[in-house]
């Protein structure tokens, strides 16, 4: 089950304060799924998502199960084979630019660009808990070949439905 963790799954975790109960409950389990079967997560050459991870969560590893995920990650990323940690062409001159999206990126939050591109270069999906603009960018990550599991699909379509007053294409 090797996947992209958008850093969102480990935030519900690390700050459970309200979100659903059934979101928090499903992050908690996702995580401690990936943790207890040291399952590898996909992140990217650069080291940008951890990046990401480290300024959103603490190398502690602890009170939480969202920062005891960021250390697992950043201590195992360069235990795990490279194909786990995909080049994926990041643009020195541009931030939030990569040569995996080939330009065509335009439709999507540039902050999350980066998984994106490595879902893409490693051929796996990206797990989302809470930010309701990727139930938007459905046709560009069609176009990506890139699949969106949520860890809680009803309670990101409520979500939704809270913030923008209709239903999620």
């Amino acid at each position: 089950m090797t996947r992209v963790v958008d850093t969102n799954v480990a935030l519900v975790a690390k700050l459970p304060g309200g979100w659903p109960a059934e979101l928090v409950d499903a992050c908690e389990e996702l995580l401690e799924h990936i943790l207890e079967a040291r399952l590898p997560v996909v992140t990217d050459a650069d080291g940008e998502i951890v990046d990401e991870y480290l300024n959103q969560l603490s190398l502690s590893g602890a009170p939480s199960l969202g920062d005891a995920f960021a250390r697992y990650v950043h201590d195992q990323r360069f235990v795990w084979d490279a194909a786990f940690r995909p080049d994926i062409g990041r643009d020195p001159n541009a931030e939030h630019r990569y040569a995996a999206l080939g330009g065509d990126d335009a439709d999507i939050d540039p902050s999350d660009r980066k998984f994106v591109a490595a879902a893409k270069a490693a051929g796996v999906p990206v797990v989302q808990a809470t930010d309701t603009k990727w139930l938007d960018w459905g046709p560009a990550l069609a176009r990506h070949g890139v699949r969106v599991e949520y860890v809680h699909e009803p309670a990101i379509r409520t979500l939704y439905r809270d913030k923008f007053g209709q239903d999620a294409p």
